[in-house]
């Protein structure tokens, strides 16, 4: 896709409505140029895979808007992978926290970030604001250390994004949760605070509170050992001629993060196996951090059905990383809560 000029933006939303057989799912697409129709698919976001999860009701008591696209417009970015998909509680909560979704996918252009849309109605429903991000994967842009920026710049652009809103997004209540390659690059944002000038997003505009992996990477060395055959090409090679490389991109490197961090995983996960997880917390507990460990049923993607067990598992603590510091009164409600059976 072209990059966009001053002389020929205009944007407009575009509803659209797919038929899932489950239900139906609807996003807010930005089209760039004045009378340029719908865009084409972009990469890892075919109709085909929006089909591949049917939409379920989010579950909390809050109606959640049409989400709203903004792009955070990376140089050099000439597919058009920089962008998020806002989603807002339809609220008058004047400073909403945010939760930050980042898709998996191997790093590379499988899916994307409609895979994350029944999470982020669901979450948003909760009285939350939902960051739902892409970036630029393998084979397209993409690649150590450029898809790691992309996801950390894409955190940082929340400052842009809560001025077009009226400022209503609480930055200082910011978590960000991600799965497998997406759980790599939240637990990355996680520690970004205590980078090195050097590496990828060091010198954070807008800091995360908290962070979520699901199943995510945090040792590249470690799962290229497993037979993870993604990270070499993440990285451009396999470890004995990239060794520093899988050390500086790992997270377990940049202990402590500082902040709260939960690593849940599948018991039976044969993706990413579970001592990746495991590794993590045991590592950021001897640091300092408040880390946590939370095995759930199933293998790599239990969360996929935001109906099912693990999903309700884990958004439960994640939604509370975002509750205030000082709790609302006795006898006044709390959107955040999850619903009870």
């Amino acid at each position: 896709m072209p990059r966009r000029s001053s002389a020929d933006i205009t944007r407009r939303a575009l509803l659209i409505g797919l038929s899932t057989g489950g239900g139906a799912a609807a996003g807010w697409v930005l089209t760039e140029r004045l009378g340029s129709g719908p865009e084409r698919p972009r990469r890892g976001q075919s109709a085909e895979s929006i089909a591949e999860r049917p939409y379920t009701p989010p579950e909390g008591t809050v109606r959640v808007l049409e989400p709203r696209r903004h792009f955070y417009d990376e140089p050099g970015d000439t597919d058009g992978q920089t962008f998020g998909d806002l989603y807002l509680p339809d609220s008058a909560n004047p400073a909403l926290p945010v939760v930050v979704l980042i898709h998996g996918g191997g790093w590379k252009d499988a899916l994307g970030l409609t895979y994350l849309e029944n999470h982020a109605r669901d979450l948003a429903s909760f009285d939350v604001a939902v960051w739902n991000i892409e970036y630029r994967r393998v084979d397209s842009g993409g690649g150590w250390p450029t898809t790691v920026a992309d996801a950390c710049r894409a955190v940082d652009h929340l400052a842009e994004v809560s001025r077009q809103v009226g400022d209503r997004l609480d930055l200082t209540r910011v978590v960000v949760t991600g799965h497998s390659a997406g759980g790599h690059l939240a637990l990355w944002i996680a520690g970004r605070a205590r980078l090195s000038s050097s590496l990828p997003g060091s010198r954070p505009v807008v800091p995360v509170s908290g962070c979520v992996s699901l199943a995510g990477v945090a040792d590249l060395l470690l799962a290229e050992k497993a037979g993870d055959h993604y990270v070499a090409d993440l990285l451009g090679g396999r470890p004995d001629a990239r060794h520093q490389r899988y050390v500086d991109a790992s997270p377990v490197t940049h202990l402590p993060t500082g902040i709260p961090v939960l690593c849940a995983h599948g018991r039976d996960d044969t993706v990413v196996l579970p001592d990746q997880s495991e590794h993590y917390v045991r590592l950021a507990r001897q640091a300092g951090d408040p880390a946590r460990l939370l095995h759930v049923a199933g293998g790599h993607d239990p969360w996929g059905d935001i109906s099912g067990e693990a999903w309700h598992q884990t958004r439960e603590p994640l939604l509370a990383m975002l509750r205030p510091r000082n709790p609302a009164p006795v006898g006044v409600s709390t959107p955040l809560s999850p619903a009870r059976p």
